[in-house]
């Protein structure tokens, strides 16, 4: 197993043209299956498609969105994702959230979120990057993989039948990579202008933790850049040493003026407290949610909400 890329390598020394680009290479050469998988879907969402350090055409699938416009995809090793890549043993069992949101206008955003992986995620520019947010196509390396993740639907252009000049109709796009998360219990002042939103306190009485309280405060920077809850220790709330969670099992993430709780493909699921299992959950109001049947998180929206 090769070691993690350190946080500044590229994935090339630099390219001139677009046939030098080594993400525009992996696209030609694969994009008869590319295009096929493409034209297939009319309905808005999004085409996540894989090729592994070998060449080939690992998978695909499309990710449609409901009618409230979002929709989370979780990607990973683990059998439980949503988008399995199984070739590399690299990729973290759960390495990365995509989560894509049509605006008022009909165009689809995207965002990837690294879920604390062992390599993390590299631009389409080689950047290390723990959070990217694109308006438009977004292409990531996963360890070995080229990851392509484009939107689908009545906004988007159709392809050409040639592989460049289709590539070229993806430019120019905004991008942006995102700050690193910072745990909630050791975090630096919220950003100027950040709010403060709600209110978590998590509770756990188990043979493992023992019985614990702990609450935190909630700002809008923080739910932008997304707030992971799990096992793992590198978390944005430091970990819990509880076996039933998974080392990433919960993300909250906002989106535009609302919060979603996403369950990030877990073993022992995420339920409401006297509830269904779900997968994504819109916290609209307070909320009880139940982690593993171990741990408990009551979010509390602040009322009248504060600006740092």
């Amino acid at each position: 197993m090769h070691e993690g890329p350190s946080d500044d390598l590229p994935l090339t020394s630099g390219w001139a043209t677009l046939r030098d680009d080594p993400v525009a290479a992996v696209f030609r050469r694969h994009f008869a299956a590319l295009k096929a998988a493409h034209d297939s879907q009319a309905a808005d969402g999004v085409l996540v498609a894989a090729v592994d350090g070998n060449g080939f055409f690992d998978a695909h699938a499309h990710l449609r969105l409901p009618q409230s416009g979002i929709a989370h995809l979780v990607v990973g090793r683990h059998e439980r994702c949503d988008f399995v890549l199984s070739r590399d043993s690299d990729v973290s069992l759960r390495h990365l959230l995509v989560r894509a949101t049509r605006t008022p206008r009909g165009f689809i955003h995207l965002r990837a979120i690294d879920l604390r992986s062992r390599v993390g995620l590299l631009s389409e520019e080689g950047k290390r990057c723990e959070a990217i947010a694109s308006k438009g196509p977004l292409f990531l390396q996963v360890a070995s993989y080229t990851l392509f993740v484009i939107p689908t639907g009545p906004s988007t252009r159709p392809w050409s039948d040639d592989a460049d000049v289709t590539f070229g109709s993806f430019f120019p796009r905004s991008q942006e990579i995102l700050p690193a998360a910072q745990p909630l219990k050791s975090r630096a002042a919220p950003a100027a202008g950040a709010m403060k939103l709600a209110t978590i306190t998590i509770n756990s009485s188990s043979p493992q933790t023992g019985e614990f309280t702990s609450t935190h405060a909630v700002w809008s920077d923080q739910l932008e850049r997304g707030i992971l809850i799990g096992r793992d220790d590198r978390c944005s709330t430091g970990g819990f040493d509880e076996g039933n969670l998974s080392r990433v099992h919960l993300v909250l993430l906002s989106v535009d003026d609302e919060v979603w709780a996403i369950d990030t493909a877990s073993t022992n699921g995420t339920k409401e407290k006297d509830g269904p299992s779900f997968r994504q959950l819109l916290l609209s109001g307070d909320k009880e949610l139940v982690l593993a049947d171990s741990l408990f998180l009551r979010w509390t929206p602040s009322r009248l909400p504060i600006q740092a």
